[in-house]
């Protein structure tokens, strides 16, 4: 059977549902678009979707991702407009293409993810290096999880590329060491949008989609 993979956008007000209600959402949607969705076997037979790593309720995702197997091949870009068609606010497809056979999952296959956090005028204020030094004696492992960052202080976010999965550091870990070190605790996860995913290996990160890959 033919797999596809999915990316699509979840903010605004869409960032606030929870990864259970945004698989709901999703399924409902492809539905009423009529994918060919191939079923599970046994009493309860369920869609054969599997999705990338979920995000905290609150937090915003640019670059998200699934995959689904279909009974049939489709016009990729035909269904991509009908499934747009169904989804609410705050979703959207944005591309969908056909995997060669033996693609690996996206759980085996997403291994970092790159945050971006508004902090305001935080950013300014802050020795970023410092901190992250000092947090480390309080939360160890925390710079080993972090593979790269960046602050901006003219726009006032924070950039980090986290690993993610075994070895990694949650982003509410994160959060908490940040909100610790910077004396606040205004850095929720309404702040935060996950810009991309990727697999990293050999010093290159490569998207989901293999569109592109560029040096870590």
């Amino acid at each position: 059977m033919p797999r596809y993979r999915l990316e699509y956008m979840k903010k605004d007000i869409a960032r606030y549902l929870s990864h259970r209600e945004l698989m709901t959402t999703l399924q409902r949607a492809m539905k009423r678009a009529t994918f060919p969705l191939t079923y599970t076997m046994g009493h309860h037979p369920r869609p054969k979707l599997s999705f990338g790593p979920p995000l905290a309720v609150g937090v915003a995702g640019l670059r998200e991702y699934m995959d689904l197997e279909l009974d049939r091949e489709i016009s990729t870009l035909e269904y991509l407009q009908l499934l747009n068609d169904h989804l609410p606010p705050g979703l959207r497809a944005q591309d969908l293409v056909k995997l060669d056979p033996g693609e690996m999952s996206l759980g085996k296959f997403i291994n970092c993810a790159c945050y971006r956090i508004e902090a305001g005028s935080a950013i300014s204020a802050i020795s970023w290096e410092q901190l992250f030094n000092k947090l480390e004696e309080e939360y160890p492992g925390l710079t080993e999880g972090l593979l790269k960052w960046c602050a901006n202080p003219v726009e006032g976010y924070l950039e980090v590329l986290m690993q993610e999965g075994q070895g990694g550091v949650s982003l509410r870990t994160l959060l908490d060491a940040l909100n610790q070190g910077i004396g606040t605790t205004l850095l929720l996860p309404s702040l935060v949008t996950r810009t991309a995913l990727f697999h990293l290996a050999k010093g290159l990160l490569t998207d989901p989609l293999k569109k592109y890959t560029r040096p870590l």
